[in-house]
């Protein structure tokens, strides 16, 4: 296994982990708040326990694991799309 696929697969598994549980005290979070918008309960509880890095940060280490374990085929597809060899 390359290096670079397994941090990519350990980046994956953290993003996971730092989203759920960001989930996690957003739901804990909601029944004590009052008087909010109902289309925007997730984002003012999300702006109100200060959990915006994180849940951003856990997007992009999902995102980023996913390219580094997909990077091989990525390359193959490019090379497709440019018509190089």
């Amino acid at each position: 296994m390359d290096r670079l696929t397994l941090l990519g697969g350990t980046l994956i598994i953290s993003g996971t982990i730092l989203f759920g549980m960001v989930h996690l005290a957003i739901a804990l979070y909601v029944p004590s708040v009052q008087g909010w918008e109902t289309s925007e309960i997730f984002q003012q509880a999300r702006n109100n326990i200060l959990l915006n890095v994180p849940y951003f940060l856990s997007i992009i280490f999902i995102v980023g694991g996913f390219l580094l374990v997909l990077r091989k085929e990525l390359k193959v597809f490019i090379n497709f799309l440019t018509g190089g060899k």
